[in-house]
């Protein structure tokens, strides 16, 4: 069946896809050209099955689009250095997310609230729109995130038309990573085409939302932008090598480039640089990396993108960093060194990392060197981050387990696959964790689960800002890959143990302590309680294949932990198994 092994090869290497000559200059194709790869081919066919539209109608109004959408973004990456970063990624990602989209649309009735005659008649419109917004949620990256240069000598911009020329293209500098979202529509009626865009207009609230989805207004886009939200994710997992069941057969990347690659991601993209209170800074021997912030990004990052075999324990990250030579070790053979950073009048004293700077930038793009000193200092017995370190170690040695999610167990067909992409997998709470007092918690736990004393916030309300803080910027998932809460029945799911365990890991660098954290969470009784009078809801998880499996939590009211005003559509793929809880 074409679906099931739809995603198993990869894309072809970008050597056998490019048509660059010996000096390194593209020489532009045409979009047949660009989309007659057989793996393109197959997502092309698979993109057609999933429609109930003629062939001539399935030309004019999809494969058209997509030949332009091809002559348009050419063999440009999608992204430096994160997700399909080769040549053609930025074509394989936009085929991918409508593939994953259409799967996806087959869980809605579309469009939503409208009688069976009315989908019936309308429904091909909205998996084509479906299509329209998979294919521009990230277009506008070759338009504002790269200069384009003609073998002319002439620079290029893609709202110009198609390259007409030989081309090169560099990534600039300091770009603004939001820009593409708003920029989007810029390209909308070169891809679409006036027939296209006629169709979608002649449903103004599915223009709307349309529009919405591909300009960055996910609290305006409705279940389209649910939907493109979680095919996006769905492509950059496959991309990276993330958990999304057997959607792709191909030997993995090694642990070594994933972690290239998140390092690269944090500091080109989520952190500061060379400045006071930077968690990172260039001298012109290395790239210095504050500890213990920018390890737990990085092992966050790696996680929150489904890679499996990433070290709970972060000594054995460090370790493992080291054997790979992506990080230099002090002179005592660790990873961790203490340092001296000062600029002008102000010093402070700093555990970090020493990063090897071509890691991150090739020798044209380094930033400018850090305009005060950074310097090490004796380390010996002294240094707390090693100390850390060896305690950690020596936990390690008595018995380490790699922080690998609990998923679905593996299913060979793509359904199952989107349904581990949306869940983020099988992971239930114990019915009496609630009542199970601690047993010898050490040092890390009782920190975390300590009782507050008058004034204090307590832990679970520390858990509490931070679930907020994390659904509100969208580092906490919410009805996505590996998520950690769920909207069901009009209300927010959060998954028990999961959530907890996370949490602790940002926190203290280790699971440790989870237990406390819940039980404190807990008693600020925001959750609801179930019919029984419990504390934990139970929700079956049924994909499209009718497999099912189920995920246990604490049921929470949407206002007490989202922006006012923010609208959350309720995952279609969990249902309530106990029924509605009790007010």
């Amino acid at each position: 069946m074409l679906i099931r092994k739809l995603l198993r090869g990869r894309r072809n290497a970008a050597g056998t896809d490019s048509v660059r000559d010996d000096t390194g200059w593209e020489s532009p194709r045409t979009g047949a050209q660009l989309l007659a790869t057989p793996y393109r081919q197959q997502l092309l066919r698979a993109i057609q099955e999933s429609t109930s539209l003629t062939a001539p109608v399935f030309g004019a109004y999809v494969k058209e689009p997509l030949q332009r959408y091809a002559e348009r973004v050419q063999l440009l990456p999608a992204s430096e250095s994160h997700h399909h970063s080769y040549p053609g990624g930025m074509l394989d990602h936009g085929l991918e997310t409508c593939v994953f989209g259409l799967r996806l649309r087959r869980q809605h009735l579309l469009p939503p609230k409208e009688s069976p005659e009315r989908q019936s008649s309308t429904g091909e419109l909205w998996s084509v729109a479906v299509i329209y917004a998979c294919l521009l949620h990230d277009i506008a990256k070759v338009v504002v995130d790269v200069d384009i240069h003609l073998r002319s000598g002439r620079r290029w911009c893609l709202w110009e038309g198609t390259i007409p020329d030989q081309y090169r293209v560099r990534y600039l500098k300091g770009r603004d990573y939001f820009l593409h979202a708003a920029a989007n529509p810029l390209l909308c009626k070169e891809v679409i085409g006036n027939a296209g865009l006629e169709w979608l207009r002649s449903q103004p609230e599915l223009f709307g939302l349309v529009m919405y989805a591909i300009s960055g207004h996910a609290e305006r886009s409705g279940v389209i932008g649910e939907i493109v939200s979680q095919a996006d994710r769905a492509s950059v997992a496959k991309s990276l090598g993330g958990k999304v069941s057997n959607i792709d057969k191909a030997p993995r990347e090694s642990l070594q480039s994933k972690l290239k690659g998140a390092i690269r991601h944090i500091v080109t993209e989520k952190i500061r640089l060379n400045e006071k209170g930077a968690q990172g800074f260039v001298t012109a021997e290395a790239l210095w990396l504050v500890t213990p912030l920018v390890p737990r990004e990085i092992k966050s990052y790696l996680l929150s993108h489904g890679i499996e075999g990433v070290p709970s324990n972060e000594s054995r990250l460090y370790d493992e960093m080291q054997s790979h030579g992506l990080i230099m070790e002090n002179p005592d053979g660790r990873s961790v060194w203490k340092c001296s950073v000062e600029v002008g009048e102000w010093r402070t004293e700093l555990f970090m990392l020493k990063v090897h700077k071509s890691l991150v930038w090739s020798g044209d793009e380094e930033p400018e060197v850090f305009s005060g000193s950074v310097g090490a200092i004796d380390v010996g017995e002294s240094c707390e981050g090693c100390q850390l370190a060896r305690q950690q170690r020596k936990d390690q040695e008595q018995g380490d387990k790699p922080a690998i999610p609990e998923t679905l167990e593996s299913q060979d067909d793509l359904e199952a696959s989107i349904l581990d992409i949306v869940t983020g997998g099988d992971e239930k709470a114990a019915p009496d964790m609630e009542r199970q007092p601690s047993r010898n918690p050490d040092e890390g736990a009782e920190k975390l689960a300590g009782q507050a004393s008058p004034g204090q916030s307590s832990s679970g309300e520390e858990f509490l800002a931070w679930l907020r803080g994390g659904l509100k910027n969208h580092k906490v998932l919410m009805n996505d890959s590996k998520a950690l809460v769920h909207a069901v029945d009009g209300m927010l799911l959060v998954v028990s143990p999961k959530v907890f365990k996370r949490y602790c890991q940002e926190v203290s660098g280790e699971e440790k302590g989870w237990k406390e954290v819940q039980d404190s969470f807990q008693k600020l009784k925001l959750h609801k309680k179930n019919k029984d009078g419990g504390s934990f809801h139970k929700v079956k998880v049924v994909g499209p294949n009718k497999k099912s499996s189920t995920l246990s939590g604490y049921l929470v009211g949407k206002d007490d932990l989202m922006e006012e005003g923010k609208e959350v559509f309720d995952n279609p793929f969990i249902d309530l198994i106990d029924g509605k809880p009790e007010e």
